[in-house]
């Protein structure tokens, strides 16, 4: 198993709907980007976007998203459903360790879902850095950390504590608040970070 290798995401694909997928936007990504007042119009960068539900659900109340995703099955899924939506969103087929240089630094928001947890851990915090370089002046991240129990052998995904989310995007970002979601997906009730911070000025 490579989790940096696309034909280990494919075969996860291939047996059907991915385990990780809810079919709908976590409830507390959607409470946390309504309560941050986000500009009108926005950037919002959705990295390991999958299907995209978050994606879908920002292009629906008019943020320009662009969403990114190395598995194509996960690219033609979202492409897919936005057509069906009738919603306008930049899908990208890349590695958010490879992505197109123009992308820097043109954001006001990035969302995190299960994209830090799926990522070799040893790669953290080169996450966190790029993260912070797509983000433009007072961009923020908001993100849902999963999981908070387990071992690193044990992933994907891979086991993510409040003290992974401070030590790995600290350096970069002024986080604002680290919390246990009470309104997660059953299944993940206890199992999450949602953590809100904004880019550090350079």
């Amino acid at each position: 198993m490579d989790v940096a290798d696309v034909e280990f995401w494919e075969s996860i694909y291939a047996a059907g709907t991915p385990p990780w997928d809810q079919a709908a936007p976590a409830p507390p990504l959607v409470r946390v980007i309504e309560e941050t007042e986000l500009p009108a119009h926005a950037r919002v960068f959705v990295p390991g976007c999958g299907f995209g539900h978050e994606a879908l659900w920002l292009a629906a109340h008019d943020y320009h998203v662009t969403a990114v995703d190395f598995a194509p099955a996960a690219i033609e899924g979202l492409r897919y459903r936005a057509q069906a939506a009738g919603v306008a969103i930049d899908v990208i087929e890349a590695d958010v360790f490879d992505l197109p240089t123009e992308l820097g630094g043109g954001f006001d928001a990035l969302v995190e879902h299960t994209c830090f947890c799926a990522i070799d851990p040893h790669r953290r915090h080169d996450y966190a850095r790029i993260a912070a370089q797509l983000l433009g002046h007072a961009g923020v991240l908001l993100g849902l950390f999963f999981e908070v129990a387990g071992t690193i052998e044990e992933g994907p995904p891979f086991p993510t504590t409040r003290s992974d989310i401070i030590r790995h995007f600290e350096p970069a970002f002024e986080i604002n608040r680290i919390e246990q979601p009470e309104d997660s997906f059953s299944r993940r009730q206890g199992r999450e970070w949602l953590a809100s911070m904004r880019r550090r000025e350079i």
